[in-house]
């Protein structure tokens, strides 16, 4: 017991509704942490991941409420302990950030716009360390270069320099070791990592990941990292919890958790994350394992639920793409940011773009894969005119769609088969509209379909298509989750019947669970209408289950190009290579190819 650093037991949270029974959002659950070592909590949206770390830094809000039976006991020493779930706002400002700190999911919304993040990081140094404002910005720089965002070697008036920038100045992989920087600032005995990697590209996300394994390793300082995703998990911890509607269905060490679960939830976690390196028809939801297979097992040859598409079919499928028309042909397209100016001096215009050339067959899926800021979603927005071209030529079947001269009628009826599906489900639909209102609005502003009961018909049809109830017609957006609103966003895209899909990382942003019903649904829609469709994605494992053929991008330009199979698994160019080498896997005999699996090859 002297390692113990903290002991939950029946922590029970609930949030009171009204005029409804009590929402219990954490159900009696009880774990251990000692000193040094690393818990993985893993578990869907809405599981009670984050409210239970909310609880344990004193920062669960009103109305939610802690029951009088729950205990959080923090261990500063062997023999003494203090009661977290007593303490008064004054006794927390002492104990938070210097005994436990916080790594919240979003760098950007965690830090205050109007400081720089010198000011920021030298706040917490100076409140628990008592030290001068010199002495607090030399710990700032030593912290900075600690995560890695300043090199070791870094002079000291460029360091100081460097904590004068404001948090839109940085990446969000920067943003979020300095957020790390932070949290180690005052030497805490408990870290607390909320979903830190959620929003980052696979290869920043290694590096934090490898960052934070390090940090409480070497300074011993135990860490509760919080996920949806095993595979950051894996990489990570130690021990995993597993939480599924407020309650632990299942505990233990990391080995026991991936090579033999036992609940038919973690099951399903385990087995609904994109495989990498073989090519499958469909993946496994959690809803297989909690419904309708209660007792499938990941070992048992009777449970087989999908195949394996063979190599051979994989190649005669990138064949009769290929024996099709080109739908879409990109030649040199460059795109240009910035401003020019006068009197003959330089122009400061950055190309986001630079000359790229590449070509769509009608019914195939190109994945378009590369880190934040390489171009993707720039050449997304430039093939549908959202973005002016600086050069080249964009062409839909046999019209040049990127002359500036087209015209505002033409180009309108051009996008009746050019649609998009964008990142995130929240900010695409309007909160004023009824999902019904959404959906039609294309139908209205194209003038497609003028009458209003037709359009009815044609909306619930598509909330049929997309696995919505009817009933949805009436509801507004906030009344759905995550991956409800972007089954929405599919269906209001597919309201004009395009013939050409782009998805600009429509998944990115949702469980891994939810993420699978998901890229499932745009698979069998893409069948069922024969659409042509270009997949943006900084995830190589999901742009392997949907494409035919993959394109590499960075720092705007293509570095690879191929069918899906060979790009996966005979990469040329070192980038590519170092994206495969940064997605978070299983252990070797998880893997989709091993015995134990839930797929078969027929």
């Amino acid at each position: 017991m002297s390692d113990l650093v903290l002991d939950v037991s029946n922590l029970r949270i609930e949030f009171p509704l009204q005029g409804k029974p009590k929402k219990v959002a954490v159900d009696n659950i009880n774990f251990q942490l000692k000193r040094g070592e690393i818990l993985g909590i893993v578990g869907e949206s809405g599981s009670g991941k984050s409210v239970t770390s909310l609880a344990i830094m004193g920062l669960i809000q009103n109305p939610g409420k802690i029951a009088q039976e729950s205990s959080i006991k923090y261990y500063q020493d062997p023999e003494a302990h203090i009661e977290l779930t007593r303490l008064e706002d004054s006794e927390w400002t002492k104990c938070r950030g210097q005994e436990i700190a916080m790594i919240f999911q979003e760098p950007m919304s965690a830090f205050n716009p109007v400081y720089t993040i010198g000011y920021q990081l030298t706040e917490a140094i100076k409140l628990h360390q008592k030290v001068t404002q010199e002495e607090a910005n030399q710990e700032a720089i030593k912290l900075l270069k600690d995560v890695k965002v300043l090199k070791q070697t870094c002079p000291d008036k460029q360091a100081t320099t460097y904590l004068k920038r404001y948090p839109h100045e940085l990446s969000g992989g920067q943003l979020q070791r300095v957020m790390i920087a932070m949290a180690i600032s005052c030497n805490p005995k408990i870290l607390i990592a909320d979903e830190p990697t959620t929003a980052l590209d696979v290869t920043v996300q290694k590096g934090i990941l490898e960052l934070l394994r390090g940090l409480c390793k070497d300074n011993n300082i135990a860490m509760i990292f919080i996920s949806h995703d095993l595979g950051v998990i894996n990489e990570v911890a130690d021990n995993i919890l597993v939480m599924y509607q407020g309650k632990v269905v299942e505990k233990g060490t990391k080995k026991q958790i991936l090579y033999s679960p036992q609940e038919p939830y973690t099951k399903g976690l385990l087995a609904c994350r994109p495989p990498l390196h073989i090519k499958v028809d469909k993946l496994p939801t959690v809803a297989d394992f909690l419904e309708e297979k209660k007792d499938l097992e990941l070992s048992k040859e009777s449970d087989l639920i999908y195949k394996i598409i063979p190599h051979n079919e994989m190649q005669s499928r990138t064949q009769e793409a290929e024996e099709n028309k080109v739908l879409l042909s990109v030649e040199k397209l460059s795109v240009e940011f910035g401003k020019s100016v006068f009197w003959g001096l330089k122009p400061n215009k950055f190309k986001a773009v630079n000359n790229i050339s590449f070509q769509v067959y009608a019914g195939e899926t190109l994945g378009l894969v590369g880190e934040s800021g390489c171009g993707k979603s720039t050449l997304a927005r430039t093939i549908l005119r959202l973005i002016p071209a600086a050069n080249g030529k964009v062409s839909f079947e046999t019209y040049e769609i990127s002359k500036k001269s087209m015209s505002n009628k033409w180009l309108r009826n051009l996008r009746k088969n050019m649609q998009i599906v964008f990142q995130n489900p929240y900010n695409s639909l309007n909160p004023r509209l009824t999902v019904g209102q959404a959906i039609a609005e294309p139908m209205i502003i194209h003038k497609t379909q003028p009458n209003s009961k037709k359009r009815k018909e044609i909306v619930e049809a598509l909330l049929t298509l997309v696995g919505l109830p009817t009933d949805s017609y009436n509801r507004y957006p906030h009344e759905f989750s995550g991956g409800q609103r972007q089954r929405v966003c599919i269906a209001r895209a597919l309201a004009l019947n395009p013939r050409f899909l782009i998805c600009d990382e429509s998944v990115s942003a949702l469980d891994v669970s939810v993420q699978a019903q998901v890229l499932n649904l745009l698979k069998d829609l893409q069948e069922k209408l024969k659409l042509t469709c270009i997949f943006i994605s900084h995830d190589l494992s999901v742009v392997r289950f949907m494409s035919d053929r993959i394109l590499v991008m960075n720092q705007g330009e293509i570095v690879e190009m191929g069918d899906a199979e060979k790009i996966i698994n005979n990469p040329q160019e070192e980038y590519t290579k170092n994206l495969l080498n940064s997605i978070p896997e299983f252990p070797e005999d998880l893997r989709w190819t091993s015995e134990k699996t839930v797929i078969s090859e027929q």
